[in-house]
């Protein structure tokens, strides 16, 4: 998992605990917090998604909520998180 990248221009930092459950993202200075949620067992193919503080949308990585974010905020502020 890379804890450190830059994506449209925005210095992305991710900080895990250590159970590996819970993460901080972030994004140009700006925290978002993440947990893990699990959902079933792991005999039943069980889901794991990341899901943020306040936020719908779930992601299989927080890199990939990092890229969300990102798109999201510059889509709709035209500037990046």
């Amino acid at each position: 998992m890379e804890n450190a990248f830059t994506y449209m221009g925005k210095a992305v930092k991710i900080e895990l605990n250590k159970s590996a459950d819970k993460a901080t993202v972030t994004i140009d200075g700006k925290p978002f917090k993440a947990m893990l949620h699990i959902e079933g067992k792991p005999e039943d193919n069980y889901i794991k998604l990341w899901m943020c503080e306040g936020a719908y949308p779930m992601f299989e990585t927080p890199q990939a909520m990092a890229h969300h974010l990102i798109r999201y905020w510059h889509r709709h502020n035209g500037e990046g998180a």
